[in-house]
């Protein structure tokens, strides 16, 4: 008789070294290709996210041909070859009709497909002269890079009996209300150069205002206004022929093209250093990794010497910036064209 007491006895079994060390490699050579499987899929949202399948716009306002136009299709050709896809240039509506294409651009899908060329005129002065701004830079939209800058300088008739700013402003002193300054419109950067100069020194002299700055130039040239604030290469031939004179820089530092030619703030004046500027802004929502990626293009681009040298021609000086920059110089621009604005006096409903 047998009895069964329910209990399993296991054999064990030996294996060969070599066999055991052969499955363990298999298991590592399969936990290794898992890990990276789950790398690849883990990844691939983000690059998703760094190169939107789409065609990138870039919207300009203003007609071709215009400073923001040419900066605008300069960082269009660099960010096509660093995506290696189309980028376009788009232009719409310029003047305080640039609003539709702000709001344009504000309404668009935020996945790094449309982008606005920003620039000084827009989102450092126009937010400033409506007692109820259209738009809010810092809110709805959000900074690419900071491509461009380009300083103004007050330049006067070569006629006038002043070589430098302090003579100039003596002029200016013992002759009120003799002195025309003329700029390219009411509310146009030139006129809030010319009123921040009006009220810090409380001098009486008559704006004049054209219908840009091609028709200023050729009224200072004419003797019909006495002095403007202008970006240096729309006088810069001029001014080496002799018949007009630079004699000060409106930015922070002095400009390549005519190094001699000091700043206000060497001069001791304040106020007077906000500058134009051009870059690329996102509508609001737009990912953070979207915007790094087309920034570090563009600050790569803007190395490229014809670039530098295209730039040049227009009287602009190349820059980049990242993002979390192109905030920070925005909130610093917008609190020195302020008060600019504010000495106009110039406010729209």
């Amino acid at each position: 008789m047998s009895v069964s007491l329910g209990v399993r006895v296991t054999r064990k079994t030996r294996h060969s070294p070599s066999r055991s060390n052969g499955r363990a490699k298999m298991n590592r050579v399969r936990t290794l290709v898992v890990v990276t499987a789950l790398g690849i899929a883990a990844a691939a949202p983000a690059h998703t996210q760094e190169m939107p399948n789409c065609s990138v716009k870039i919207v300009v306002s203003g007609p071709a041909g215009g400073t923001p136009d040419l900066i605008a299709r300069l960082g269009a050709d660099k960010l096509s070859a660093g995506l290696d896809k189309p980028v376009i240039v788009e232009n719409r509506a310029g003047g305080l009709g640039a609003i539709t294409s702000v709001e344009y651009v504000k309404a668009s899908e935020p996945n790094g497909c449309t982008l606005m060329a920003a620039n000084a005129s827009l989102f450092s002065i126009l937010p400033t002269l409506y007692k109820k701004p259209p738009f809010d830079a810092a809110k709805d939209f959000v900074p690419v890079s900071v491509v461009a800058r380009s300083p103004n300088a007050l330049v006067i008739d070569s006629k006038l009996p002043a070589t430098n700013w302090k003579e100039f402003l003596a002029l200016l002193k013992a002759n009120p209300g003799k002195y025309l300054m003329g700029s390219g419109g009411v509310g146009t950067p030139m006129h809030l150069y010319g009123s921040m100069l009006k009220a810090t020194f409380d001098l009486d002299i008559t704006h004049v205002p054209y219908r840009g700055s091609a028709a200023t130039i050729i009224g200072l040239l004419g003797g019909q206004v006495h002095f403007t604030f202008e970006q240096i290469p729309s006088f810069l031939g001029h001014a080496k022929a002799g018949k007009l004179r630079p004699i000060a820089v409106a930015a922070d530092t002095r400009s390549d093209l005519i190094p001699d030619v000091p700043t206000f703030k060497e001069l001791g004046v304040d106020g007077l250093d906000a500058i134009a500027w051009f870059g690329l802004v996102a509508p609001r929502g737009t990912p953070k990794n979207v915007t790094s990626a087309y920034a570090k293009i563009l600050i790569e681009g803007v190395r490229d010497p014809k670039v530098v040298a295209r730039m040049r021609s227009a009287g602009a000086q190349t820059y980049g910036t990242t993002p979390d920059e192109m905030a920070a110089f925005m909130a610093g621009q917008l609190s020195k064209w302020a008060p600019m604005v504010k000495a106009s006096s110039v406010m729209v409903d």
